[in-house]
Protein backbone atom coordinates (compact mmCIF):
# COMPACT_ATOMS: atom_id res chain seq x y z
CA UNK A 1 0.00 0.00 0.00
CA UNK A 2 1.24 3.49 -0.29
CA UNK A 3 2.72 5.02 2.00
CA UNK A 4 2.79 2.27 4.50
CA UNK A 5 5.69 1.71 6.85
CA UNK A 6 8.28 -1.07 6.42
CA UNK A 7 8.47 -3.20 9.64
CA UNK A 8 11.49 -5.95 10.02
CA UNK A 9 10.39 -9.18 10.30
CA UNK A 10 10.54 -10.38 14.07
CA UNK A 11 13.42 -12.06 15.18
CA UNK A 12 13.32 -15.19 16.23
CA UNK A 13 12.52 -15.09 19.93
CA UNK A 14 9.62 -12.43 19.28
CA UNK A 15 6.01 -13.92 19.15
CA UNK A 16 3.86 -10.83 18.38
CA UNK A 17 2.80 -10.39 14.88
CA UNK A 18 2.78 -6.67 13.55
CA UNK A 19 1.42 -6.60 10.13
CA UNK A 20 0.70 -3.42 8.19
CA UNK A 21 -0.08 -5.21 4.76
CA UNK A 22 -3.87 -3.72 5.35
CA UNK A 23 -2.37 -0.28 5.67
CA UNK A 24 -4.00 1.89 7.31
CA UNK A 25 -5.29 -0.72 9.14
CA UNK A 26 -2.31 -2.25 11.45
CA UNK A 27 -3.21 -5.56 13.03
CA UNK A 28 -1.64 -6.55 16.01
CA UNK A 29 -1.63 -10.02 17.79
CA UNK A 30 0.25 -10.59 21.17
CA UNK A 31 1.61 -13.56 21.77
CA UNK A 32 0.42 -15.94 24.75
CA UNK A 33 3.16 -14.92 26.87
CA UNK A 34 4.93 -11.36 26.40
CA UNK A 35 8.62 -11.09 26.88
CA UNK A 36 11.14 -8.08 27.17
CA UNK A 37 12.73 -9.09 23.00
CA UNK A 38 8.41 -8.98 22.26
CA UNK A 39 7.88 -5.19 24.18
CA UNK A 40 10.86 -3.83 21.91
CA UNK A 41 9.77 -5.12 18.79
CA UNK A 42 6.49 -3.91 19.60
CA UNK A 43 7.28 -0.45 20.61
CA UNK A 44 10.38 -0.30 17.32
CA UNK A 45 7.46 -1.05 14.74
CA UNK A 46 5.12 1.57 15.99
CA UNK A 47 7.97 3.74 15.10
CA UNK A 48 8.10 3.02 11.83
CA UNK A 49 4.01 3.45 11.74
CA UNK A 50 4.53 6.87 13.57
CA UNK A 51 6.61 7.99 10.88
CA UNK A 52 4.66 7.07 7.83
CA UNK A 53 3.06 9.81 6.06
CA UNK A 54 -0.86 9.37 6.30
CA UNK A 55 -2.81 8.47 9.80
CA UNK A 56 -3.44 5.05 10.58
CA UNK A 57 -6.18 2.74 13.13
CA UNK A 58 -4.86 -0.29 15.36
CA UNK A 59 -6.49 -3.69 16.22
CA UNK A 60 -4.72 -5.31 18.80
CA UNK A 61 -6.03 -8.83 19.80
CA UNK A 62 -4.49 -9.73 22.95
CA UNK A 63 -6.99 -13.17 22.88
CA UNK A 64 -4.01 -15.21 22.51
CA UNK A 65 -2.05 -14.25 25.67
CA UNK A 66 -2.38 -16.99 28.60
CA UNK A 67 -0.18 -14.64 30.97
CA UNK A 68 -0.57 -11.12 32.27
CA UNK A 69 2.56 -9.48 31.60
CA UNK A 70 4.75 -8.91 34.70
CA UNK A 71 4.70 -5.46 36.40
CA UNK A 72 8.09 -4.17 34.92
CA UNK A 73 6.74 -5.01 31.13
CA UNK A 74 3.64 -3.08 31.67
CA UNK A 75 5.08 -0.06 33.49
CA UNK A 76 7.91 -0.17 30.15
CA UNK A 77 4.64 -0.23 27.80
CA UNK A 78 2.92 2.74 29.61
CA UNK A 79 6.26 4.81 29.93
CA UNK A 80 6.73 4.16 25.92
CA UNK A 81 2.69 5.49 25.52
CA UNK A 82 2.93 8.66 27.55
CA UNK A 83 6.07 9.12 25.99
CA UNK A 84 4.27 9.30 22.43
CA UNK A 85 1.23 10.64 23.75
CA UNK A 86 1.52 13.79 20.81
CA UNK A 87 2.12 11.52 17.88
CA UNK A 88 -0.41 9.12 19.06
CA UNK A 89 -2.93 12.22 19.38
CA UNK A 90 -1.48 12.95 15.50
CA UNK A 91 -1.03 9.55 13.68
CA UNK A 92 -3.74 7.07 15.43
CA UNK A 93 -7.48 7.40 14.64
CA UNK A 94 -8.68 5.12 16.97
CA UNK A 95 -7.03 2.02 18.64
CA UNK A 96 -9.39 -1.22 19.31
CA UNK A 97 -8.62 -3.70 21.83
CA UNK A 98 -9.65 -7.26 21.50
CA UNK A 99 -10.07 -8.69 25.19
CA UNK A 100 -12.15 -12.23 25.14
CA UNK A 101 -13.24 -11.54 29.05
CA UNK A 102 -15.80 -9.44 29.52
CA UNK A 103 -15.11 -8.15 32.79
CA UNK A 104 -11.29 -7.22 31.36
CA UNK A 105 -13.16 -5.12 28.60
CA UNK A 106 -15.48 -3.71 31.10
CA UNK A 107 -12.24 -2.95 33.58
CA UNK A 108 -9.85 -1.25 30.44
CA UNK A 109 -13.17 0.80 29.30
CA UNK A 110 -13.76 2.24 33.00
CA UNK A 111 -10.05 2.61 33.11
CA UNK A 112 -10.04 4.84 29.83
CA UNK A 113 -12.49 6.72 31.50
CA UNK A 114 -10.76 7.60 34.12
CA UNK A 115 -7.27 7.93 32.17
CA UNK A 116 -8.46 8.95 28.80
CA UNK A 117 -6.14 8.08 25.60
CA UNK A 118 -4.74 10.92 23.45
CA UNK A 119 -6.96 9.36 20.50
CA UNK A 120 -10.63 6.88 20.79
CA UNK A 121 -9.59 3.82 22.26
CA UNK A 122 -12.40 1.26 22.42
CA UNK A 123 -12.48 -2.51 23.69
CA UNK A 124 -13.82 -5.40 21.60
CA UNK A 125 -14.88 -8.82 22.07
CA UNK A 126 -14.18 -10.02 18.83
CA UNK A 127 -11.11 -8.91 15.44
CA UNK A 128 -14.28 -8.50 13.45
CA UNK A 129 -16.40 -5.79 15.61
CA UNK A 130 -12.86 -4.00 15.88
CA UNK A 131 -11.94 -3.91 12.54
CA UNK A 132 -15.44 -2.85 11.87
CA UNK A 133 -15.05 -0.08 14.12
CA UNK A 134 -11.27 0.88 12.57
CA UNK A 135 -12.76 0.29 9.28
CA UNK A 136 -15.88 3.53 10.40
CA UNK A 137 -12.72 5.41 11.52
CA UNK A 138 -10.36 5.35 8.46
CA UNK A 139 -13.64 6.19 6.05
CA UNK A 140 -14.55 9.06 8.32
CA UNK A 141 -10.78 10.26 8.02
CA UNK A 142 -11.04 10.19 4.06
CA UNK A 143 -8.61 7.20 3.67
CA UNK A 144 -9.28 3.88 1.43
CA UNK A 145 -9.82 1.33 3.05
CA UNK A 146 -8.35 -2.09 1.35
CA UNK A 147 -10.16 -5.14 0.69
CA UNK A 148 -8.78 -7.23 2.94
CA UNK A 149 -9.45 -4.79 5.77
CA UNK A 150 -12.82 -5.59 4.69
CA UNK A 151 -12.86 -8.88 4.85
CA UNK A 152 -11.28 -9.35 8.56
CA UNK A 153 -14.45 -7.23 9.53
CA UNK A 154 -16.89 -9.68 7.65
CA UNK A 155 -17.50 -7.18 5.07
CA UNK A 156 -18.07 -8.08 1.70
CA UNK A 157 -15.73 -5.75 0.48
CA UNK A 158 -15.86 -1.80 -0.47
CA UNK A 159 -18.70 0.48 0.43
Amino acid sequence: MVGSPQIAAPPANVGIEFDVSMWPLVFVSMPAQIQLADIEYLQESYEHVFGAPNRHALIVDTTPIETIPDATLRRRMKEFEDSRRPIIREKNIGSAIVLSNAVVRGAFTALRWISPQPAPNKAFSNVRDAARWCIEGIEADGQRVPAPAYLLAGMRGEP
